[in-house]
């Protein structure tokens, strides 16, 4: 997996990084092949915090957006819509 991670209008922090790894590290074990690419961005604003996960795996483009009150509990969010997706499309 190719991952670049970009933060907007928010600090750029090494937790919220490996979280990112650590979390879609499981979903490219489970589901995406070795020349994926995924670009992860995460901003803020007017105090809600948003991501979006773009992936492109083997000629497939999935791209999911969440946003909630904290960044944390973002990223969860996009981890479970593409949970979600990758389960509806290989059924």
């Amino acid at each position: 997996m190719n991952l670049s991670i970009t933060a907007r209008h928010m600090d750029h922090s090494e937790s919220v990084d490996e979280m990112i790894k650590e979390k879609l590290t499981t979903i490219d074990n489970k589901h995406l092949g070795p020349t994926a690419k995924v670009q992860w961005t995460s901003w803020v604003e007017h105090k809600e915090h948003y991501a979006t996960a773009h992936i492109l795996d083997s000629g497939h483009e999935f791209f999911v957006k969440a946003d909630s009150d904290n960044m944390y509990k973002t990223i969860d969010l996009v981890i479970k819509k593409l949970e979600s997706r990758f389960q509806h499309s290989h059924s």
